[in-house]
């Protein structure tokens, strides 16, 4: 009975290091979980250098492909050839010229012609290009640029404007009317002559006034002997 009594001990004392070991085995487990997960802790610091190289990847891709905006700008600006703006207004004011193109002198023609010699000297400029023998690039830049002096000079909006500033460079003091430079408002016909003044009346009145001065320097004589 003693020794049945032995054996039962032992193994109960048997059975409590079994579960002593199975407890311990999972703090070890979990022991080296919390250490893993410390090392992998600067993980996503690698993800936040990638992810800011990502976004200013982004930013010069959106800044190279807005560069060319101001090229078509340009672009848009140089296709009119209108010289009616309020920037151009605002550069006749203070005597600055609107455009360094003298349309005049490409079409041949003086400042101030009237309108019906524009598009003879513009037929006339086209025919002597033509008969240069250019190249067909060459030659179609050419007749553009006569093109745009043409439109300028025979609207009378267009004329008016470009012959305001040209009579307001370098006056910027001295301010003068876009309708003054107008053509088209300045008296074209020769004023009706003078009928012949009476000379008469104001002869008698010289005279009159000559007799007066004369008595009265020889009345003052007189008067002082």
């Amino acid at each position: 009975m003693a020794a049945a009594a032995a054996v039962p001990s032992t193994t109960s004392t048997t059975a409590v290091h079994i579960r002593r070991s199975n407890f311990l085995s999972p703090t070890s487990k979990t022991t080296a979980i919390f250490f893993n997960y410390i090392t992998s802790l600067p993980k996503p610091l690698k993800f936040s250098v990638r992810n800011s190289n990502d976004s200013s990847a982004e930013t010069v891709t959106t800044d190279t492909a807005s560069e060319p905006e101001p090229e078509s700008s340009l672009k848009a600006s140089d296709g009119s050839s209108s010289l009616i703006s309020a920037l151009n207004v605002e550069r006749a004011l203070r005597g600055i010229p609107i455009t360094d193109v003298n349309h005049y002198g490409r079409l041949g023609l003086r400042r101030g012609c009237p309108y019906d010699q524009v598009p003879i000297a513009y037929n006339i400029k086209v025919e002597e290009l033509k008969s240069q023998g250019l190249e067909e690039e060459e030659l179609s830049q050419k007749l553009e640029l006569l093109k745009e002096s043409y439109t300028i000079l025979s609207s009378v909006e267009e004329r008016r404007m470009y012959d305001w500033s040209l009579s307001r460079i370098g006056e910027p003091e001295k301010y003068t009317w876009p309708f003054e430079a107008d053509i088209t408002q300045i008296q074209t016909q020769l004023p009706p002559p003078k009928e012949p003044e009476d000379e008469g009346p104001t002869r008698l009145v010289g005279y009159f006034f000559l007799g007066w001065f004369v008595l009265s320097v020889v009345l003052s004589i007189a008067l002082n002997l």
